[in-house]
């Protein structure tokens, strides 16, 4: 991890001291937009029984929505910071949450590859070279995922760019950097174009 990394986790630290296991400490504005972006990510075609990865998993939210929902995943956590993952240790102690960067060498469970890999919310906060930071974690979210990827990242579309604090990137550009031969790769903006879900599959979807 680098100083950004560190500096993030300080950040999300504080946040769930401050606001405990809520969407606020995810620096979310609303639960309910928090869902939104998560219902984005069934578009997949996740199935009962799928492994699914979970980068950036912060509270095991994302593995709560789909349970809810009868989606029942082999499901893994991944998140740099400490005190989220002993939080989802401790919540769902049947399930596997891992500390840990997408970008450690190496990863904690080896070679393992699973069907889905998906992000949501976590490169907003990044200040060093965001744009290459998001490039290095999708490609390492395809090189593990055996059906597909999808996350999602405030958009260059947004309005009100004058009041902008944080990392947006340009949709046009993502997806001209994830297509790559034998992926099929969909990009699909937020209703009000604050931000979009790009997702990619090997196989294209029916």
């Amino acid at each position: 991890m680098d100083k950004d990394d560190q500096r993030v986790i300080a950040l999300y630290t504080r946040f769930f001291e401050k606001f405990g296991p809520t969407h606020r400490a995810l620096d979310w504005t609303s639960a309910e937009g928090q869902n939104e972006r998560f219902s984005r990510f069934l578009d997949l075609g996740l199935e009962n029984g799928d492994s699914v990865l979970d980068v950036g998993c912060g509270l095991g939210d994302f593995l709560a929505f789909t349970r809810e929902r009868g989606l029942i995943l082999a499901y893994t956590g991944l998140d740099m910071t400490p005190a989220m993952i002993d939080y989802c240790q401790a919540t769902y102690p049947n399930d596997r949450f891992h500390k840990g960067s997408l970008l450690d060498t190496p990863l904690p469970w080896g070679e393992r590859r699973f069907d889905w890999v998906v992000a949501s919310g976590i490169f907003a906060h990044r200040r060093h070279e965001p744009w290459a930071y998001m490039c290095a974690l999708v490609d390492r979210m395809k090189d593990l995922a055996l059906k597909g990827v999808a996350f999602n990242a405030q958009s260059t579309r947004a309005p009100y760019p004058e009041l902008w604090t944080l990392f947006h990137a340009d949709p046009d550009q993502t997806r001209e950097y994830c297509t790559r031969p034998g992926w099929t790769v969909i990009v699909r903006p937020t209703r009000d174009r604050s931000d979009f879900t790009t997702y990619l599959w090997r196989t294209p979807p029916e």
